[in-house]
Order: structure tokens, then sequence, then C-alpha cells
């Protein structure tokens, strides 16, 4: 069913994020004129936040300036009804992530100067962004800081367009939100930005170097699978792995690139787009192959053609999605040919996590050149419990092998229908009259525990959470992502919940998972 929102025709949603929601779209004209566009939509919590309308205008007002053949068009700011809007150009093909993913199904590892030629494009576009200046001819140095496959879109004609310049800022301003937070792909950072010294163009050379050694070896240049262990290997003084580790076909002169764009060292990077440019250009005449976008445009037709489900022009930055990091030793363990996730659902970026300086606020004194005192500080105050800190340094216990017939231990007497759990946080069961029932786990078998009661309940319920106006949700002190979430299949049992808010703080709470329909519901502003 189609929606309206002001002269735009909403066609389909394809996707949702922490802040905004992103639709297929049509404008109509007259006798019969249509053409499809992208529309980028306030959450409607959101509508009536003066800060996070001022960030939707001001990254319409930034777009508006990034106008490049390598850069999606941004071409109306708008408000209908209420709700604020963004429309921008429609791109006919995926992100590089899900192009990657296609191409290693039906072929194997990407050719190398194809991945050169897509990392080449996309620089064109970076530099033009770098090299913005304002109506006084002054340099506004601008840093897209969120560089990563899912911002990195490929055409139908061959065409590789930058994305999302939402959270972009020059570097003459601070690159933290008011609240303290890190705003980006942490999987992609370099070692200045985990560290809050202030950036330049060097730090998107850096993540667009991680997005070549992806498309090269199909993982990540450590062997990292959270966000601890993330900064542990971009900041600490070894180097990051080599691809010929995991591609051992890889030709030395393509492994120099990635490895320069790579440095820890920012001042032994390129120290432009137009350096990797030229070498990236050298290395494909050395193939002896012509690929230009024409080898490109063919490259997406096929992934296209027998790759159905990576669904042609519907694949747009995350912006909020929860993603799993795969290092390049858990690549090392799959078959080339045979990724393990599919299109469009990860496998290659945290998501959009705004994680929160506390999280790594020894990292502001650390030297320039060494980093690990800033790994120890990270690890200390990672480790700590107290607001300080959103994760636990200390990886969880693995769950303990349940039984034949799973127990729990309830309080004899009629159940609570809601635990009060937080000022304002209640855990409800809500079952849903039109969902499926969960699998019985067997007839439950009741022990007289004197006050207690044993019984044995499903494996496993639905865990829902409804936030206002959003949160970041930590599960057993695993990152599950911005709301709005999909149902989590949690086994029963209590588990510990934490909602992070960036402005409004951080609620940490025990709940009881029970069969069936369970919910977590809080307001931050209650």
């Amino acid at each position: 069913m189609t929606t309206t929102l002001g002269k735009y025709t909403l066609v389909r949603k394809l996707a949702t994020g922490g802040m905004a929601e992103v639709f297929l779209a049509r404008i109509d004209g007259p006798m019969g004129f249509a053409k499809k566009c992208v529309v980028k939509r306030i959450l409607p919590h959101f509508n009536d936040d003066p800060r996070f309308i001022e960030m939707f205008l001001g990254e319409a007002r930034l777009a508006a300036e990034l106008n490049h053949p390598n850069l999606v068009q941004i071409f109306d700011f708008g408000e209908a009804n209420g709700q604020y809007y963004l429309a921008m150009e429609f791109i006919d093909g995926p992100n590089v992530r899900v192009l990657n993913q296609a191409t290693r199904r039906l072929h194997g590892a990407m050719d190398f100067a194809l991945a050169a030629r897509i990392i080449f494009l996309a620089a064109e576009g970076l530099h033009f962004a770098h090299e913005l200046r304002n109506e006084q001819g002054e340099f506004l140095n601008l840093v897209h800081r969120d560089i990563s496959p899912d911002n990195i879109l490929v055409s139908r004609n061959g065409g590789v367009k930058v994305v999302d310049f939402g959270i972009a800022k020059a570097s003459s301003q601070p690159h933290l939100t008011k609240s303290g937070m890190i705003k980006g792909k942490m999987a992609y950072m370099p070692p200045e930005q985990l560290a809050r010294e202030p950036l330049d163009r060097r730090a998107d050379l850096f993540a667009l170097g991680i997005v070549l050694y992806e498309l090269i070896t199909g993982g990540m240049p450590f062997d990292a699978t959270s966000e601890v262990s993330i900064i542990q290997a971009i900041m600490s003084q070894q180097p990051l792995e080599r691809a010929t580790v995991y591609r051992p076909d890889c030709p030395p002169m393509l492994e120099a690139i990635v490895n320069r764009c790579l440095e820890k060292d920012r001042e032994k990077r390129y120290p432009s787009c137009r350096e990797l440019q030229a070498d990236l250009e050298k290395f494909i005449q050395s193939t002896g192959q012509s690929v230009g976008t024409r080898e490109v445009a063919m490259l997406v037709e096929e992934a296209v053609e027998k790759e159905p489900e990576s669904k042609s022009g519907e694949v747009v930055p995350s912006g909020g999605l929860d993603r799993t990091v795969p290092s390049a030793k858990s690549a090392e363990r799959r078959q080339a040919d045979q990724p393990a996730t599919a299109p469009g659902t990860g496998g290659g970026s945290t998501g959009l996590s705004s994680t929160s300086l506390r999280e790594v606020e020894s990292a502001r004194s650390a030297p320039p050149k060494n980093y690990t005192p800033v790994v120890v500080g990270l690890v200390i105050a990672i480790a700590g419990l107290g607001a300080a800190a959103y994760f636990a340094f200390k990886t969880p216990p693995p769950a303990p092998t349940p039984p034949s017939k799973p127990v729990v231990i309830v309080d004899a007497g009629p159940a609570p229908t809601a635990v009060v759990l937080d000022a304002a946080v209640t855990l409800d069961e809500e079952p849903d009259a039109g969902a499926a029932e969960t699998p019985d786990a067997g007839e439950p078998e009741v022990v007289d525990a004197g006050s207690k009661v044993v019984v044995a309940p499903a494996k496993s319920g639905k865990l829902n959470f409804r936030i206002r106006p959003y949160a970041t949700v930590f599960l057993d002190d695993k990152l599950l992502g911005d709301t709005p979430l999909p149902p989590q299949t949690v086994p029963v049992g209590k588990h510990r919940v934490r909602l992070v808010n960036p402005t409004l703080g951080k609620v940490e709470l025990d709940v009881v998972i029970k069969p069936g329909d369970n919910v977590v519901k809080h307001n931050f502003k209650e």
C-alpha cells in the first residue's frame, strides 16, 4: 500500500535506522512523467526534537554542496504534515558489501583489478568532498567519517557512488556530539578517531583501505568479534594482518597499497585520495587488463541477475542496523565461493554504533604515535561496571548446557503479569493473538520444593523492545543494535539487558524470559 509525503509517493520501505527510515519513492509530474528516487524520513518520535531536525537539516545543507558523479545526490529537503524528509538520487544497484558477497558466491574472490577500480572510483568522489571550499574559497577540510562497504553503492551502469554524509564534519569542528559519542562504524575507524584526536582526510583513507581489504580477502584485517577486540586490534602497536596471509595470490603491488592505507600512523598513509588513485591506476595497468566502468557494470549486472535476493536498487546504508564483524581468520575458515552471510544481512561491519567515549576515556591522553597506553586504558575503562563503561571486558561465560528437561525456579503463588525492574521499566508478557505458539519442551515437571515450585518450560521465548525515543541495546553484554529491533529469540531464564541513549542516559536491568512473547518497555523521558 502506497502513501504520499508531500509531492512524493512512498512505494516501499527499504530500511530503518536509529533516527530515520528510508523508502523507495516516486515523484509524478504532468503527462505521465514519473521518476524513481529515495526518500529518507525522520522517525515520527524525533519530529518534535529540534536537535535531530537540525542534524537532518545540516545533512541536507552539506549534501547540497556535494555535486559530483561519484557522490549520491540529494536534491530536495522538505516538510509535509509535520514530517521532515530528504529526497535523493535512486541508484539501481547494490552496495559494495552485497556486490562482494554475491560475486564470491558466483565466482569466488573478486578480481583484483575490479576491486582496485571500484575503490579508485569511490576515491574520486571522496577527493571532491575533501577538496570542498566555502563561498570565500576556504577549504572546509570535510571528513566523511563513516566510509564502509554499506556506504559505497555501485549502479548497473558501472558508476560508483559514496553515500551518507550524515555524520560528516569539517576537521576544524569537534567530531564528537554534545553527548560525547564517537559516530561511525567501529571496524573502519583509524586509531586517531578512536583516540578522539582531530581528524583529517586520512581517516577516510584508512577506512577505504579496510574496504579494499574486504574486497580482496572477504574478511577483516583483524581477528575480532566484539567492539572491545576491534578497539584493541586497531589501537595497539601491532600491525594489522597482511592481505597475503589470507589471499596468497594477492599481487605485491596491491598489498603495498592496502598496507599504506592501513598504517596506524597517519603520517605514513597516503596524504590524499589522488596519491591513492595514482597507485591504484598503476596497479590496474600492470595487470594488462582493461578495467573501467563497463567491466564494473558487467559485474553488477551478473550479480543482480543471478542473485535476485540482492534486490537491485534497494540496498541503502544501514544507518543503525546491527552487523557482525567477520575477521580475516574467520574468512579463511570459509570457502572463498561460499561466504556465510546472505546479501544484505551484514557480515563485515558493526552497525552505526554510537559508541560512548566513556568506554575509551583514557585514549585522550595517549601519545600520538604510541597507542599502547590507550589500549590499556580502554581495557580498564571497559572492564568497569560503573557509569564510565558500557561494555564488560570479560567475555561472558558460555551458558551451561541445559538438561534434557530444562528447569527454572519461580516463587510459589500467582505469577505477576508485570515485574517492575527499574523506575520506568517493565517486562510484560503480551502474546500476539496471531502468533504461532512456542513449541512445547515436554510436559512440565512439577516438584514440591517447600516454598518453591520447579517447572520445566519451553526452551526459549521472544524478546521485544519498545523503547522511546530509542536506545542501543545490549543483551548479556552482547550488542544487539539500535532500536527499533526485530523480536529476539532468547533462552528462557534470567538475562541482563542494558539500554543506552546517548543523551538521556543508561538503564541496566535483569529480565526473566518466559516462553512466548516478552516485552521490555522504557521511556527515557519519563
